[in-house]
């Protein structure tokens, strides 16, 4: 009897054994990027995932899916809340359904230089974190896109020559679509995975886009033209469901942040970097840059103002704006040169 007993815990003990260091007891979260395989921030990823896999001995493990294989947009927020993903990249106009205020960062001409958004962005996206986990979501980094500039088959040096465009803004994009029926322009909206092929066809001819995003997309082989000025800042962000958050035992969420967060910061100082030598790029192909004048830039600065004043109370919650604001407030008090 006492023979068959200690036979009984052996075999309990190898099971236990053998069930949490076995691959399969692993959480498992899929996830999806627009980002191709074999470009550099996808390979940044593949480390990151790495490492994360790694340091938690195995139990957590990404699955990848590259190249928007899995859609944009609201595709993915659908396959997440199905859970054929768990989490995914979004623009932060796509996630906007999520978290109106995402798109805060992104009006146009909100931002004068990186200096500015390295201080604002710091803060507001306490805020922003906030409102995601309210709402059933965790974010896991955010994916710095870049300043955003027009981009056509004609050059546009105002807003004269916007007239008769067929000017591009993602879906869900409330105040570009604002922007461009103030001026007059009636914008078409759809998914940046619809882009390259509304290019090529010329069923648009204007859209906007950071340099790096343009060559990863394959924009620029369809277009001829950047206005030079930025005309917002753009950016994304990785999140993914609580339900699969919560899988990840409590002991390994601390590495995973430690290491979502080191790799992040690598991966936006790259992005950084590359939009500075992608604008070489873009000219190297024969891409011409337009000077934009002061009197056609305060043109287009003044109907964005407009279209401010008409939007920033209607779309975004009180307490977004007026931490944006205050934020901004400190950081021009102590740099007037950025006012």
């Amino acid at each position: 009897m006492e023979r068959l007993r200690i036979l009984i815990i052996c075999s309990v003990v190898m099971v236990a054994v053998l069930f949490f260091s076995n691959p399969a007891s692993a959480v498992r979260i899929k996830i999806a990027t627009k980002a191709p395989e074999n470009f550099k921030s996808a390979k940044i990823l593949k480390r990151m995932f790495r490492e994360i896999k790694e340091k938690t001995d195995g139990k957590v493990v990404f699955k990848v899916y590259y190249g928007g294989v899995k859609g944009t947009g609201r595709d993915l927020l659908l396959k997440m809340k199905s859970g054929e993903i768990h989490g995914a990249e979004f623009m932060s106009v796509e996630a906007a359904s999520v978290s109106r205020d995402l798109e805060l960062m992104s009006v146009p001409l909100t931002f004068k230089d990186y200096k500015e958004v390295d201080h604002v962005f710091e803060k507001m996206s306490v805020h922003l974190k906030k409102q995601l986990e309210e709402r059933g979501y965790v974010l896991l980094g955010w994916l710095e896109m870049g300043f955003a500039y027009i981009m056509s088959v004609e050059p546009i040096e105002g807003l004269a020559d916007l007239k008769n465009k067929k000017v591009w803004i993602p879906e869900g994009d409330r105040v570009g679509r604002a922007v461009f029926e103030e001026i007059g322009v009636p914008p078409i909206p759809m998914t940046i995975a619809d882009v390259i092929l509304a290019l090529q066809t010329g069923q648009i001819d204007t859209v906007a886009n950071s340099f790096v995003g343009s060559i990863a997309l394959q924009w620029h082989t369809s277009i001829r033209y950047i206005t030079d000025t930025p005309i917002l800042y753009a950016y994304g962000l990785f999140m993914i469901t609580r339900e699969a958050y919560d899988k990840i035992p409590a002991r390994y969420r601390e590495t995973v942040h430690e290491i979502l967060d080191r790799y992040f910061d690598e991966l936006n100082m790259d992005i950084r970097k590359s939009n500075r030598d992608s604008a070489q790029t873009l000219i190297n192909e024969g891409i011409q840059f337009v000077p934009v004048t002061p009197e056609n830039y305060k043109e287009f600065e003044q109907v964005i103002h407009e279209v401010k004043d008409q939007l920033l109370e209607k779309e975004f919650s009180g307490e977004g704006l007026t931490k944006l604001r205050q934020y901004f407030h400190e950081y021009r008090k102590t740099h007037p040169e950025g006012k």
